[in-house]
């Protein structure tokens, strides 16, 4: 009983996240120099695009969650999945996962003022 009791308690704690990916989370700017790669092109104040992040194409990246060392977190997606909605209340931008009703990434849901949008072109084709 007791180690059934120790493996729940250690189960609920394993799917707490502080910032959980499908909850929307501000986004931390960016800060030169702290990209993935040193080709990797910074699109506004808050994403960072890259050739090299991932074999399956470009992707598009930004990180969120504290800012204590160690406690933040990243988001890197294929620049295909993303789709924007302006909001001008967003500021800083939100991100959010979205997945289909099978369990697999559906799109990220990114949520920014017009301006930081302008500003992001480059991550975000219009």
């Amino acid at each position: 009983m007791r180690f059934a009791l120790i493996l729940a308690a250690a189960y609920a704690i394993a799917q707490t996240s502080d910032y959980p990916p499908e909850q929307e989370n501000a986004l931390q700017k960016t800060v030169p120099g702290k990209q993935l790669f040193k080709e990797d092109v910074a699109c506004g104040a808050y994403f960072w695009k890259s050739q090299k992040a991932s074999p399956r194409g470009v992707a598009v990246y930004f990180f969120y969650g504290s800012t204590e060392y160690g406690k933040g977190k990243l988001g890197l997606y294929l620049q295909s999945k993303y789709r924007v909605e302006l909001d001008e209340s967003k500021d800083p931008p939100t991100a959010q996962a979205v997945k289909s009703k099978s369990g697999d990434l559906s799109e990220i849901v990114v949520r920014m003022t017009d301006k930081e949008f302008q500003a992001s072109g480059a991550c975000f084709p219009k």
